[in-house]
């Protein structure tokens, strides 16, 4: 019995673990060991940052503190030439501004899968979903529209029910805004 258990889980996992494996990781390692390369690499992370750029939800602040980042790596190599030529407290500042970077693009990255294990309605049974970090932001946008289609419906002309104007003031339908 404990066998026949044991090859039912490794068979459910092993698709799991071939198609994670796959996900999303054809990138190339970019090693920025000089300042050339380093310009690359910052050019290519902006324009990723553009809508439909695979780091398109970065938001202004992060974009704020990633071209700070960049400018700081970028005085590093300046000084030095390359991260061979640094000091160690140089080549520590650096790899700090790289791993700020990173956890920036990580958290903002479109292409992220996100997975969450919970029952699906009517029932005890938790099943794995799975989508990316865009697909997230989209269903989220599409029910926010959704929201306001459904709360426009309910209002009437001097109701004091229905949002001022803006996407930031959403009420619940029957709730009264006091202003």
């Amino acid at each position: 019995m404990k066998g026949s258990i044991a090859g039912f889980l490794l068979a459910a996992l092993l698709p799991l673990t071939i198609a994670a494996a796959g996900e999303n990781y054809s990138e190339a390692n970019k090693n920025a060991d000089s300042r050339e390369k380093l310009a690359a690499v910052a050019a290519d992370v902006r324009s990723q940052m553009r809508a439909g750029g695979r780091f398109e939800f970065v938001r202004p602040i992060e974009r704020t503190t990633i071209d700070r980042k960049f400018a700081e790596m970028d005085a590093l190599f300046a000084q030095a030439g390359s991260v061979a030529g640094m000091q160690e407290d140089a080549k520590v500042k650096l790899f700090d501004a790289q791993e700020t970077i990173n956890s920036i693009l990580t958290q903002r990255d479109a292409d992220r899968l996100i997975c969450k294990r919970e029952p699906i309605m009517d029932s005890r049974i938790p099943t794995t979903t799975c989508q990316t970090y865009r697909q997230q932001l989209a269903k989220a946008e599409v029910t926010r529209q959704k929201m306001l289609q459904w709360q426009n419906v309910l209002c009437t002309p001097n109701s004091k029910t229905c949002p001022q104007e803006g996407p930031s003031n959403l009420a619940v339908p029957g709730a009264v805004i006091v202003h």
